[in-house]
């Protein structure tokens, strides 16, 4: 179901978790709906594609979105959310995580999981308000082909772990405050 680039408005209904159970793909991208995370999203058992953003959607994250067994590509970028990352984000089993241009604040999320290390090709982070290191777990991330962290509050070194990353094609860090050397073996 694809409703994006329009002009709709307000919140999503509820009865959409009992008129389509068997919604895979949703895209309500570029909308003008408002309020918190649409929990009733979280209701379809069979979502794998979720794209919300460019809407006013705010409020924090719910930890059940990274949590959904079926979802593989999550797009809330360029809204309002705001307040810290969930930790389980770092247990998510989707291949796609957008989440960049919002107001997240607070670390990113460390410990990833072994299934997020097999399945997570990209993982977009930049234009919000995240703070701290840049986690040395991220070289457990096998298979991450792109990573943007740039236009944060990052501070200290680029991780010399990131030379595991033997698939990563597009790495940014641009506009933190990361300091020290770029390691030759990142290069």
């Amino acid at each position: 179901l694809h409703l994006n680039s329009n002009r709709f408005r307000g919140r999503i209904p509820l009865s959409i978790s009992y008129t389509l159970p068997f919604l895979y793909e949703l895209d309500l991208s570029n909308n003008l709906f408002t309020g918190p995370f649409p929990s009733v999203l979280l209701t379809l058992p069979g979502l794998a594609y979720l794209d919300i953003r460019f809407n006013g959607f705010a409020g924090e994250l719910p930890a059940a979105l990274f949590t959904k067994e079926k979802l593989d590509a999550i797009f809330v970028n360029d809204n309002l959310f705001s307040g810290p990352l969930p930790p389980v984000l770092a247990s998510c089993a989707a291949s796609v995580i957008v989440l960049a241009n919002n107001r997240f604040v607070g670390s990113i999320p460390s410990g990833f999981a072994p299934a997020m290390a097999l399945s997570l090709n990209e993982l977009l982070f930049h234009g919000n308000f995240l703070g701290g290191r840049i986690p040395d777990e991220f070289a457990r991330l096998a298979a991450l082909t792109v990573l943007d962290l740039s236009d944060n509050n990052l501070t200290g070194p680029l991780p010399p772990s990131f030379s595991a990353l033997r698939n990563l094609q597009q790495l940014s860090v641009a506009r933190n405050s990361l300091c020290g050397t770029i390691p030759a073996s990142v290069c």
